[in-house]
């Protein structure tokens, strides 16, 4: 697990799925070792999608070049 701890107390537990969270200070994305600020649940939710788009574009390449090996 892995935690992010912020001089104004905050904490941050960036394990897990990709998600968007609100704290005290803003809104971020968090997940997969990652802490990411957005201005919006909205724009959260669209950088996740994105992120989850590249990703798996990027294991169909990779199956692809096993397949081919």
């Amino acid at each position: 697990m892995s935690k992010l701890r912020f001089s104004d107390g905050i904490t941050i537990d960036m394990s897990g799925t990709m998600r968007v969270i609100r704290k005290s200070d803003g809104y971020y994305i968090i997940g997969q070792g990652m802490c990411c600020p957005v201005d919006s649940i909205e724009e959260g939710q669209r950088i996740i999608a994105r992120f989850m788009v590249n990703y798996h574009r990027t294991q169909i390449e990779a199956d692809k070049n096993k397949q081919g090996e």
